[in-house]
């Protein structure tokens, strides 16, 4: 038998109340501080498969850009260990922060070097 991944979503209440009619774990915070310890609580959550092998509960992991800011460089540099889960910032119901571009051009910075998304 196959595992399924999961998929969470953690942000305001008004920003993704919605999510939980697609079967999306819905995560409801109210600050910044609390959306931190909820992304990393759901980045080392784990579940055991019918074949015994512990795995990660969720293959992603979307958070409402205007709760990402205090995710740290260091904090970062964690969340992407591994392949799962991947943490995708989205823009919330006031709009994009810019902090989902940013955080690509980091990325990508780091992974090729230089920026080549100016």
């Amino acid at each position: 038998m196959s595992h399924r991944y999961g998929i969470a979503i953690v942000g305001s209440t008004e920003a993704v109340s919605g999510f939980a009619l697609l079967g999306v774990q819905v995560v409801a915070v109210s600050d910044t501080a609390r959306a931190r310890e909820e992304v990393f609580r759901l980045k080392k959550e784990m579940i055991t498969g019918g074949d015994g092998v512990e795995r990660n509960q969720y293959a992603v992991v979307f958070v409402t850009e205007d709760l990402m800011t205090s995710i740290t460089p260091d904090d970062e540099k964690y969340l992407v260990k591994g392949a799962l889960p991947a943490i995708i910032p989205l823009p919330s119901h006031k709009g994009s922060s810019g902090y989902g571009l940013a955080r690509l051009k980091r990325l990508v910075e780091r992974a090729v070097g230089s920026d080549i998304l100016t």
